[in-house]
């Protein structure tokens, strides 16, 4: 029995690892084909942030707040040391972290929305509903955390963050959203 959830955990967490990163991936190909040359290449980095935001919801659906600072705190300090661009460590650290509280904690306000409507109704489009409200949940979160970043950022615009915050948010939230509210349909 002790190896048959070991098993069901191993699955889950390669299902919260991979799924989103799959799914960002696919629509970015898609979006690259659809609209060539205008859209950059292919980045492997939105695809690891859903995997990370995701990673970080699951341990806070399964153990708690508490323990989900860790990986938060954890992916924030790789993520920075790893993902250089013109603002320094310290900007870069902050606005990890400060990203990834905001967007497990819309996250995890997708799960907890989730888990109520599983138990009124078994609709499939209640289903497509949730992702919607979930996406739209997440692009509020990414934009926030994009405004947010351009007050300490004096060269980004409040419209320039707003416009990378949807762009961003459409991805990384549709990976997200997806492996939470498959999450919220699990018998526990």
């Amino acid at each position: 029995m002790e190896k048959k959830t070991f098993l069901y955990y191993f699955y889950e967490i390669l299902a919260v690892v991979f799924i989103p990163f799959l799914i960002v991936l696919f629509i970015e190909f898609v979006l690259r084909i659809g609209m060539g040359p205008f859209v950059e290449r292919l980045s492997f980095f939105s695809g690891i942030y859903a995997s990370i935001i995701a990673v970080c919801s699951y341990v806070w659906i399964r153990k708690k707040i508490i323990f989900a600072f860790l990986p938060i705190i954890l992916f924030s300090i790789i993520i920075a040391i790893f993902f250089k661009d013109e603002t320094t460590m310290i900007f870069r650290l902050l606005y990890y972290f400060m990203s990834l509280i905001i967007l497990s904690s819309f996250s995890i306000i997708t799960f907890a929305v989730s888990k109520v409507i599983r138990k009124r109704s078994v609709s499939y489009s209640i289903y497509i509903l949730q992702f919607f409200v979930g996406l739209f949940i997440f692009l509020c979160g990414m934009s926030i955390t994009h405004i947010l970043s351009s007050f300490f950022n004096p060269l980004v615009t409040i419209v320039q963050s707003l416009i990378s915050g949807v762009s961003e948010g459409l991805l990384v939230g549709s990976g997200v959203t997806t492996i939470v509210i498959m999450l919220s349909q699990k018998r526990d």
